[in-house]
């Protein structure tokens, strides 16, 4: 997987924009900047017009198979509920263009395979929108972790939990749990073995306000994901424990988001103990706090997404990856709904 995001903006590749709601003013603002915005489309009236007047330039549709027949474009970035990602991304894909669609690429991972197929048959770009993955806190954790300076990786825990924005389509997970599996699955280069998971849908029936998720990785690495809509604190925090140091990730934290802590548990022989018994000593260093060159991820996914096009190559976040990160979570589904029983993984999903 290609880490190198090349930083030149291309006006000659020709972008569509469907979905106008949360993310997707946010993709044409960028686009516009970094290629040529030659379309628009939102099924809402009142969100098109609403962004039309920014972009005089873009044609404007309101249903998206008309965009695809009638708008000259290379590639469209997909930002719908995720219900219809499946569908828009094979209208796409089908009518030959790139595609970047908003996480998580589908809500079945025999489907979203069959995306990929797709894109493989059409000689196209797949890349999924799982923003933490360019951000450069999330990039310094995982460059310090394959430097071996944590040593071994014991594990990991993540918190992101806020009030409200729920999602009328999907559950906590789907919406916020799929950042975190992407986030550990890009920093230990690796896929969870097991997951086992508890949850609550206290608003509505079937979908969970609250999770909390236990995943199992190759090497007997454990990760913790706590995940929540009606937390009265919104926090996004990562932290990785090894027996050489300890990193801890958040967002939002002053003076910057990386945090290194220069702990660790020294093993001495004990005293007055038996043959081969062990004294624990915890150390404590100092704590590190790196200055760091933040630019906005959507931005840097933009360019990835463009130079991936560009330079015909498999992007960071493709439809592979994507598509175990959905498989990922349809255990940790299965598990909810059987209380927490483990759900062993293979490389193609649930076994």
């Amino acid at each position: 997987m290609k880490n190198t995001i090349s930083s030149t903006n291309d006006p000659s590749l020709r972008v569509g924009v469907v979905g106008l709601g949360h993310w997707g003013p946010n993709h044409a603002r960028h686009f516009s900047r970094l290629a040529q915005l030659t379309g628009i489309c939102d099924s809402q009236a009142a969100r098109l017009h609403k962004v039309r007047d920014l972009y005089p330039g873009s044609r404007c549709y309101q249903d998206f198979g008309e965009m695809l027949a009638e708008c000259p474009l290379d590639a469209v970035v997909i930002a719908t509920p995720t219900s219809s990602h499946e569908k828009l991304v094979t209208a796409a894909l089908r009518a030959g263009k790139h595609v970047l669609c908003e996480k998580p690429l589908g809500l079945s991972s025999r489907l979203t395979r069959q995306l990929c197929a797709e894109a493989r048959r059409n000689r196209r770009v797949l890349m999924v929108g799982h923003t933490f993955l360019f951000n450069p806190g999330i990039r310094y954790l995982r460059d310090t972790m394959a430097n071996r300076k944590c040593g071994r990786i014991f594990y990991l825990h993540s918190k992101r939990t806020h009030y409200g924005l729920f999602r009328p389509d999907v559950s906590v997970v789907w919406d916020l749990a799929s950042h975190d599996v992407a986030i550990f699955n890009f920093l230990l280069n690796t896929e969870p073995i097991e997951v086992s998971a508890v949850g609550h849908d206290w608003l509505r029936k079937g979908i969970q306000d609250l999770s909390f998720i236990t995943l199992r990785y190759p090497g007997n690495v454990m990760a913790h994901v706590h995940v929540s809509w009606l937390d009265p604190k919104k926090e996004r925090e990562i932290m990785v424990v090894g027996d050489k140091k300890m990193l801890v990730w958040q967002d939002m934290a002053s003076p910057g988001p990386v945090f290194i802590y220069d702990r660790f548990v020294v093993k001495e022989p004990a005293v007055m103990r038996e043959f081969g018994d062990f004294q624990l000593f915890p150390k404590e260093g100092d704590i590190t706090i790196p200055k760091l060159n933040l630019e906005e991820p959507l931005l840097v996914q933009a360019r990835e997404f463009l130079a991936a096009v560009r330079e015909n190559r498999r992007p960071l976040s493709d439809g592979a990856f994507a598509s175990r990160i959905v498989a990922v979570l349809e255990a940790i589904d299965q598990s909810m709904k059987a209380r927490g029983k483990p759900i062993k993984l293979s490389r193609a999903g649930v076994r």
